[in-house]
C-alpha cells in the first residue's frame, strides 16, 4: 500500500493532505493564506507541512498532486497568481519534485475541483460534469467521458474571464466585464463596502458575522441566511450575474449536472435557490433544460481531493 500527498493551494487558505491510493482521505493540515507575505512564506508552509505528512505515515508516499489558484502553465507546469506576488511562471511541479523528492504534477484549482467532485464527490457517474468554484475568484472544470477538457491552449473552462457586461470594475485577470468581478466573494465583498461607505446602519450585522473591521463573503453569506435585507439584496445581485454565466454554459455544453464548490458556492440551498430564481428569470420557456445544479459534495476538500486525484494518476 501507497499514499499520496495531496496539495491545494487558495488565495484564502490552503491544504496539505495523505490519502490512500483508493483516495480516502488520512491526514489533514490546514491554513490561512498569507497574501502579503507571497510565495515564499507559502513554499515554507507547503514544505514543513508536507514533511510533517510524510513522517506520519509508514507506507511509501509514490507521488504529489498539486491544486492552484491562479493560472497555470499546464504543459510547463508553471503557475502565474493573480492574487499574491512572486508566482509569476514559477514552476511549482519541479520545486515541488525537489523539494519531497516524489514525482510532482499540478492544475488549477478549478480543474482539480472537477476531479475532485468527479471521482469522489456529486459528479460521480456523469457523463458530462461542470464544476464551477465561487471563492475569490470564480473558475470551472469541464469532465467530458471520465477526461478534463483542457482546450488548444489548456484554457477551457475559465468561465470566470467571459465577459458579460461592457462595464463593471477591471477584474483580476486585466479586462473589464468579466463575470469573476460581478459574483466571486471578492465582488460580493465590493458591494458590502460601498454600502458601509453609503448606508454603514444597514451594514452592522454583516460586520458583525465577519468579525470585522471589514465585511467577508462568509459573513454576508450568514446575515443572508439570517434575513438580513441588504446582505440578500447583495446576494441576489451577485446571482442574478452568474445566473447569466451559467446559462450560457448549459446552452453550450448542456452538462448532466453542475456542481457548485469554493466557499461561496459552499452556501448550500441559500445560494441554490436564489440562484434557481434568477435562472427562472431570464430562461427561455422554450429552450427547456434538465441540468441539475447542485452543492459540491466534498465541500471546501473538492481541489484536495483532485490533487491526490492528479497524484494517483487517475487525471
Amino acid at each position: 500500500m501507497k499514499n499520496v500527498l495531496a496539495v491545494d493551494i487558495g488565495g484564502t487558505h490552503f491544504r496539505t493532505g495523505l490519502f490512500d491510493e483508493q483516495g480516502r482521505r488520512l491526514l489533514v493540515l490546514e491554513g490561512d493564506t498569507d497574501r502579503v507575505a507571497g510565495r515564499d512564506w507559502m513554499l515554507s508552509q507547503i514544505a514543513s507541512r508536507c514533511r510533517d505528512l510524510m513522517e506520519q505515515t509508514d507506507a511509501p508516499v509514490k507521488a504529489c498532486g498539486l491544486s492552484f489558484g491562479g493560472p497555470v502553465d499546464f504543459p510547463h507546469q508553471k503557475v502565474t497568481s493573480v492574487h499574491s506576488s512572486g508566482w509569476k511562471g514559477f514552476e511549482l511541479g519541479k520545486w515541488t519534485e525537489k523539494t519531497l523528492g516524489v514525482p510532482c504534477r499540478l492544475d488549477n484549482d478549478a480543474n482539480a475541483g472537477a476531479l475532485g467532485e468527479y471521482h469522489f464527490g456529486a459528479g460521480r457517474g456523469s457523463k458530462l460534469m461542470v464544476y464551477i468554484t465561487i471563492s475569490t475568484g470564480i473558475g470551472s472544470g469541464i469532465i467530458y467521458e471520465g477526461k478534463l477538457l483542457r482546450g488548444k491552449d489548456y484554457m477551457a473552462g475559465e468561465i470566470g474571464h467571459i465577459p458579460i457586461s461592457d462595464s463593471g470594475s477591471l477584474c483580476s485577470c486585466g479586462g473589464r466585464g468579466c463575470l469573476e468581478s460581478f459574483s466571486s466573494g471578492a465582488a460580493m465583498e465590493s458591494r458590502a463596502l460601498e454600502w458601509s461607505k453609503r448606508r454603514p446602519e444597514h451594514v452592522e450585522r454583516m460586520l458583525e458575522l465577519s468579525g470585522g473591521p471589514e465585511i467577508t463573503a462568509k459573513g454576508l453569506m450568514m446575515a443572508a441566511a439570517e434575513g438580513d435585507q441588504p446582505a440578500n439584496q447583495i446576494l441576489k445581485e451577485t446571482a442574478r450575474w452568474l445566473a447569466h454565466g451559467i446559462l450560457m454554459i448549459i446552452r453550450i455544453l448542456n452538462p448532466e449536472v453542475i456542481v457548485l464548490g469554493g466557499g461561496v458556492g459552499q452556501s448550500g440551498e441559500l445560494l441554490l435557490k436564489t440562484l434557481r430564481n434568477a435562472l427562472d428569470e431570464i430562461a427561455s420557456p422554450t429552450i427547456t433544460y434538465s441540468t441539475e445544479i447542485v452543492s459540491a459534495t466534498l465541500g471546501t476538500y473538492s481541489a484536495l481531493y483532485g490533487a491526490a486525484a492528479i497524484g494517483l494518476g487517475v487525471e
